[in-house]
C-alpha cells in the first residue's frame, strides 16, 4: 500500500495517535470531518448546486479566554459546518493564540476555498484581516462572555493561576484588552450561561448569524454536550476542551479508558495526576474585580 503523507498543516503527532501539546496550531480532524470534506468535494465537482457560492468560505474567529464558553462556541461553529448544508462546506479548524496575516493566508490556501474556524485568545496583528474581503473570503467574529469572577474561580480551582490578586488583575487586564478588540469586530456576542441553559436556541441564533440553516440544532447541541474534555495533560486536540477535573487517573491521561476491573494487575496502586486545589476568590477579591471592571459587569448585568 502506498504510504499516505500528511498534508502541510496536519499535526504529525495527532496522525500517529499521540498527544502533541496544549497550544498546538496544526490541524486536528475527526474521521467524521474528513468524510464530510470528501463528500463536499465530490458534490462540488459532480454537480453545480444552486446553493453553491462563488464566494470562498469565510474565516470564523472565536475569541475569548478559557472557561468563558468559547470552546462551546468553537464546536458549535465547527459542527454546524459539518452537519448543515453550508454553501462553503466543512471547515478546517485551528487554535491560534496570536493571529497573523500569514497564518490565515497559508491556511486558506490549504483549505482550497473552504472556511476556517479559528480559536484564539489574544489581540492579533494589526493587519491580520487585510485582503480577506478582497480575496472573496471575508470573516466573522464571535465572542462569548462570562462573569470575570467566575472565570477566575474556575482557573483557581483547576490550578491555572496563582491565587494572588495582583497576578489575577494583571491577567484580567490583558484579557480585557483582547476581548474589547474582538468584541468591537464581533457579529455575535454569546452569554456563557445561555449556552449552557438553552443550547439549542443559541445554536439556531448562531446559524442565523452565519447565514446557514439550523435543522440539526438539537443533534449538534447533544453532540457538544457529549464531547469528552481533554486529558489531564491538556485540552482535547479536536474540540479544544480543557478538563475540569482536579484529580485524574494517570491511566486516563495516557489515553487508557479501560475499566478498573479490566486492568492487567488489580493490585497495582492507582496513579493520579493531582492538580493542587486552591480556594476560590474571597468576597473582598470579588468586590475588587467587580470595581476594576465595572463597565464589563454592568454591560452584561453581572451584579
Amino acid at each position: 500500500m502506498e504510504e499516505e503523507f500528511p498534508k502541510l498543516f496536519d499535526c504529525p503527532d495527532f496522525l500517529k495517535g499521540k498527544y502533541c501539546h496544549a497550544l498546538c496550531n496544526y490541524r486536528h480532524q475527526t474521521e467524521e470531518e474528513k468524510r464530510a470534506i470528501e463528500k463536499y468535494r465530490d458534490s462540488f465537482q459532480l454537480k453545480l448546486s444552486p446553493k453553491k457560492s462563488n464566494r470562498f468560505g469565510p474565516v470564523y474567529i472565536i475569541a475569548g479566554p478559557e472557561r468563558s464558553g468559547t470552546s462551546w462556541l468553537f464546536n458549535a461553529v465547527r459542527l454546524l459546518l459539518v452537519h448543515q448544508d453550508s454553501p462553503f462546506g466543512p471547515a478546517d479548524s485551528y487554535r491560534l493564540n496570536h493571529i497573523t496575516k500569514n497564518d490565515l493566508e497559508t491556511r486558506l490556501i490549504e483549505a482550497c476555498g473552504r472556511p476556517l474556524v479559528i480559536r484564539t485568545m489574544r489581540k492579533p496583528d494589526s493587519n491580520w484581516a487585510q485582503d480577506l474581503d478582497q480575496s472573496g473570503h471575508g470573516y466573522m467574529v464571535f465572542v462569548s462572555h462570562r462573569d470575570l469572577r467566575d472565570v477566575i474561580d474556575d482557573c483557581l480551582a483547576i490550578g491555572w493561576m496563582k491565587h494572588d490578586i495582583g497576578v489575577i488583575l494583571s491577567r484580567l487586564k490583558a484579557y480585557m484588552t483582547a476581548f474589547d478588540y474582538w468584541r468591537s469586530n464581533a457579529k455575535g456576542d454569546f452569554r456563557y450561561e445561555s449556552t449552557h441553559h438553552e443550547p439549542v436556541e443559541q445554536i439556531k441564533h448562531l446559524a442565523r448569524l452565519m447565514g446557514i440553516e439550523s435543522t440539526h440544532a438539537e443533534h449538534i447541541a447533544r453532540e457538544i454536550n457529549s464531547l469528552r474534555p481533554g486529558q489531564a495533560i491538556g485540552p482535547d486536540q479536536v474540540t479544544k476542551m480543557w478538563p475540569a477535573q482536579r484529580v485524574i487517573e494517570a491511566s486516563l491521561a495516557d489515553g487508557d479508558d479501560k475499566d478498573d476491573k479490566q486492568t492487567d494487575n488489580e493490585h497495582e496502586p492507582k496513579k493520579a495526576v493531582v492538580v493542587p486545589g486552591q480556594a476560590k476568590l474571597t468576597e473582598n477579591e470579588r468586590r475588587k474585580i467587580r470595581d476594576v471592571h465595572s463597565d464589563f459587569h454592568d454591560r452584561y448585568g453581572y451584579i
